[in-house]
């Protein structure tokens, strides 16, 4: 019997690197399917720019009393739902490089991003959350910490999908030698 390649564990396919971050686009656009079905649109968590507190109460005041609470009880949670994936993916992808030999931070630069990324989104959505639960009040704290998140989450996300194309190439090389 031939012994497998070490760098080649089994414990993580290759097949893997190709289906995990398709999932996690799959995810992505039947999130914002979920919500614009819901007729929510996610300004707030998609404005790469960041946003105050006279944003979210102008788009919080427009959403009106229904979509403001489709938006905390079923958009928000398939959110979280799609956050945990890609922290999930993300995870995987660090082990799965790491696990082929290559240094941990070579892994942790593939993966870390929607690592990092899924855990800013599920915070983010949390305070949106808050927010939605204290309306009409918005504090400037909570906005400001939902901001910086939403900031933060769409950078490593960003990042998150070009880690996943290194990996996969990394993952795939030393099979086209």
């Amino acid at each position: 019997m031939i012994d497998p390649v070490p760098l080649y564990s089994s414990a993580i396919p290759l097949s893997f690197f190709l289906w995990g971050p398709a999932l996690v686009m799959l995810m992505f656009w039947l999130t914002g399917l979920w919500a614009s079905r819901q007729g929510v649109a996610r300004m707030l968590e998609s404005d790469w720019n960041g946003f105050n507190a006279a944003d979210v109460e102008k788009l919080f005041a427009a959403y009106g009393e229904e979509r403001r609470n489709r938006y905390r009880h079923r958009v928000l949670p398939a959110d979280v739902a799609f956050a945990l994936t890609y922290a999930i993916v993300g995870a995987i992808i660090v082990a799965g490089v790491a696990m082929r030999g290559y240094p941990w931070w070579v892994a942790a630069l593939c993966g870390g991003g929607w690592l990092f990324g899924g855990l800013c989104d599920v915070v983010e959505n949390i305070v949106i959350a808050r927010l939605l639960d204290k309306y009409p009040r918005v504090e400037a704290s909570d906005v400001a910490m939902a901001s910086g998140f939403t900031q933060l989450k769409l950078v490593l996300f960003t990042l998150g999908v070009l880690g996943a194309l290194a990996a996969a190439y990394l993952v795939f090389k030393p099979l086209a030698v």
